[in-house]
């Protein structure tokens, strides 16, 4: 694959799933979001909102940039990501359009749906990074600890993937461990090759095979040791609706962790959202608990591991209302279907009609 100067370094096919509603029903080149970025200020904040291109959101020039040993010519890992990408994109269009949650209960296979979301989560917030949209103080100093690391023990680095273990030998002809060998042998400073290298080896994990480092398995565990999904929301609408409607927004790092409350999110899609806790002391979930504003819109039949409830939308926008400031919270940026003006529109139907959107008070187990 020939050098992308463009490096997406936030997933095309994400952004689809928060794709504009004047773009609905275009061509796939052709959508766009609209981006929300807020710009703090001690007596009023400047809130900026773009209409822009999903091809040209969440761009990095130049990034993870190489030069070949043998041919000076620059190259990148574009084509391992998008294989990546593709990959994942299957599994969460299987939640996103099918409303298959029940396989995000099965946990003991490799490979698992928890588990690709998981993944998921860990590769995009480490992207997320060198988003320039990404507006979060001190993002270049995240990632140091591990990359400094690297720099520091890279000549072993370099022996481990020039001479590997037996277990990891067996891989060398797929195409990730390849270049992972080009990468070490780049005439690129060190620091420029661990970025790259840091998350080819996360790629790997994440395609199931054994690598030195698990830099994506320690982080993950690392995060998500003890998570417990306390609920799936569902907006009430289907995937393609523009009616005048609550929408989840999604941000440059993808998920929203609340240390504080213990109340975080994984937006899915506009109209999807995936609620969890990482303080979960009793174990994983034996059931889910799905609400919707409209549960004859979801595709998936209630069970016993499947609980299904109707909840009123100010239930509904409650929940998007703590999306939208983790999302502003942590990267000042969130990535819309909406602009203000569809936002206001939707809070006066609401004023409108209180009986429609504020009904039921509670949330009522319903069969589906």
């Amino acid at each position: 694959m020939t050098y992308t100067r463009n490096q997406h370094v936030l997933s095309q096919w994400v952004l689809r799933n928060f794709r504009s509603d004047d773009s609905v029903g275009k061509s796939s080149d052709k959508q766009r979001v609209w981006c929300h970025t807020v710009y703090p200020d001690e007596e009023k904040n400047e809130i900026r909102v773009i209409p822009l291109p999903i091809s040209s959101v969440a761009i990095a020039k130049n990034c993870f940039m190489l030069i070949d040993q043998e041919t000076d010519e620059k190259f990148d890992i574009e084509n391992e990501l998008s294989e990546y990408e593709m990959k994942t994109s299957i599994s969460f269009n299987e939640l996103i359009q099918k409303h298959k949650f029940q396989k995000l209960l099965d946990v003991t296979s490799r490979g698992n749906t928890l588990e690709i979301m998981l993944n998921f989560m860990v590769i995009q917030m480490v992207l997320g990074f060198y988003n320039p949209q990404n507006k979060m103080e001190g993002k270049d100093e995240v990632l140091s600890p591990f990359l400094d690391e690297m720099v520091e023990s890279f000549d072993s680095i370099k022996e481990q993937i020039i001479n590997p273990s037996k277990d990891v030998k067996v891989y060398c002809n797929q195409h990730l461990f390849k270049k992972m060998i080009k990468v070490v042998n780049s005439k690129s400073e060190i620091i420029e090759k661990c970025k790259s290298l840091f998350v080819l080896s996360m790629l790997a994990e994440a395609a199931l095979m054994p690598t030195s480092f698990c830099y994506l398995s320690s982080v993950r565990n690392q995060i998500f040791k003890n998570i417990y999904i306390s609920g799936i929301y569902h907006t009430g609408y289907d995937f393609n609706s523009t009616d005048v409607r609550p929408v989840f927004t999604i941000s440059p790092n993808a998920f929203v962790v609340n240390p504080n409350n213990d109340l975080n999110f994984l937006p899915l899609a506009h109209n999807l959202c995936v609620s969890f806790s990482l303080k979960g002391v009793n174990g994983y979930n034996s059931h889910l608990k799905i609400y919707s504003a409209n549960p004859e819109k979801l595709r998936c039949r209630t069970s016993k591991r499947l609980h299904t409830y109707k909840v009123s939308h100010d239930a509904i926008d409650n929940m998007i209302g703590w999306v939208a400031m983790g999302n502003v919270g942590h990267t000042n940026t969130i990535y819309s279907p909406h602009e203000l003006k569809d936002v206001e529109a939707y809070l006066q139907l609401q004023e409108d009609n209180e009986e429609f959107y504020y009904t039921p008070r509670h949330p009522q187990p319903i069969k589906v």
